[in-house]
């Protein structure tokens, strides 16, 4: 048999947590949302990030004595993606209210960069490389946050994984990848958001993106950051 203080904590830890209850549905209830069980069309731009690839070095045999005489570094070439940006579409389907299934597919034309150093012959140099052909495909996950923050805005969490396809300048050859991203951001409704309004809006989003495969000088796995702006509209 409880005790008579076991019985005011069960009572008293009850009630809290129906409070905390009342306060969450009422905390979020003004928040705009997806209409349930329906598509999102997100059109925009993506800004992507530069990031390394592989670095090599350039040596001559010495000409010092000994069976395996030291090598003489002519010089050191950093390779790297320039920064591109990329139209980018993106279609949900809402599952709820606040979780939503989305694909999207990106076309991009990011430049291979080689930056030489340490030749004592001249100056340390940037060179612009080939320009590539970069499509990604992924899906992913959305869920919005149960946070208010107003009628019109609402911030999200998103994850996911993709398809990677790159081709060289010449288009002869082409390599494939992984990419594994997660980020976030928020929806900001310029119409619908609440009832049966079809929704039209502006959409930010902050990705970490990680690579693996595709076209690089060594085998690791890239991390990158990508910035993307859309326009929302609800079918």
């Amino acid at each position: 048999m409880r005790s008579a203080f076991a019985k005011g904590y069960g009572a008293t830890g009850s009630l809290m947590g129906l409070l905390l209850i009342i306060s969450a549905s009422a905390f979020a209830q003004g928040s705009p949302e997806l209409r349930d069980n329906r598509v999102t069309i997100n059109a925009g731009v993506m800004w992507l990030s530069g990031y390394d690839i592989g670095s090599a070095t350039a040596e001559l045999r010495g000409n010092g004595t000994g069976v395996t005489p030291p090598s003489f570094t002519l010089f050191t070439a950093d390779s790297h993606f320039a920064r591109a940006t990329a139209p980018e579409l993106r279609v949900g389907w809402s599952l709820t209210p606040r979780l939503a299934l989305e694909g999207g597919v990106t076309l991009a034309h990011p430049r291979i960069g080689v930056g030489i150093a340490g030749d004592s012959e001249a100056a340390s140099q940037e060179l612009l490389g080939e320009e590539l052909e970069q499509y990604v495909f992924d899906a992913g996950l959305n869920w919005q946050l149960p946070i208010h923050i107003g009628r019109r805005l609402a911030p999200f969490v998103t994850g996911g994984a993709g398809y990677l396809r790159q081709l060289h300048e010449d288009r002869t050859f082409a390599e494939t990848g992984r990419i594994y991203y997660a980020g976030g951001g928020a929806r900001y409704w310029l119409r619908g958001g609440h009832g049966g309004t079809r929704p039209v809006g502006l959409r930010g989003e902050f990705r970490m993106n990680m690579r693996r495969k595709g076209i690089d000088f060594e085998d690791k796995m890239r991390r990158y950051p990508t910035y993307s702006l859309f326009l929302f509209i609800g079918v």
